[in-house]
């Protein structure tokens, strides 16, 4: 009976002192998307990505323009033209608008690659930065502040990394 008694003690005095030694673990939280919006590679990557999407939209609009004034003079000359020659106008400009169609598609689908490579990019030199921010800071744990209900703001670590990832990077070029 003792020796049980001894056993339990001793478990509890072992569940007791691990738990004091993980308090002094040091977590700090950091917000990515502030880091992706607001550093100097981040706003580089925003950037270029909304010059090819401006880019992108004014050929679509000039192409989406050039069909509608295809589509009204096909129209015009529906009773001019015999039925057949009317027919392949009608399919011809069909495949005009679905070709366009497809073309938007593939640079819209282009754009949003070039967007996630960006940021994989981005987080991929972050990565290391955060490790050796870590390490030299003593901190256990980095979180992402989306994941964080309430936390002190001195365990923010965002403005310190945006610091130095600006003497990193301040330059990404989308390929």
């Amino acid at each position: 009976m003792m020796n049980q008694l001894f056993k339990i003690i001793i478990f509890f005095f072992l569940l007791i002192h691990s738990n004091f030694s993980n308090a002094s673990d040091k977590i700090s939280y950091i917000d990515i998307d502030y880091i992706m919006n607001n550093s100097l590679a981040g706003k580089s990557i925003n950037s270029q990505l909304k010059t090819k999407n401006d880019s992108n939209l004014k050929k679509f609009k000039k192409t989406e323009d050039k069909l509608k004034s295809e589509e009204k003079k096909i129209i015009s000359q529906k009773n001019v033209l015999s039925k057949d020659e009317f027919d392949k106008k009608v399919t011809s400009h069909k495949k005009d608008i679905s070709n366009y169609r497809e073309e938007r598609t593939k640079d819209v689908k282009n754009l949003n690659k070039k967007r996630i490579d960006a940021h994989s990019f981005l987080l991929n030199e972050l990565t290391p930065i955060l490790a050796e921010f870590s390490k030299t800071n003593l901190i256990s744990i980095i979180i992402p502040k989306k994941n964080i209900i309430m936390g002190k703001t001195n365990l923010d670590i965002t403005s310190q990394i945006l610091k130095i990832l600006d003497k990193k990077i301040k330059k990404v070029e989308i390929k």
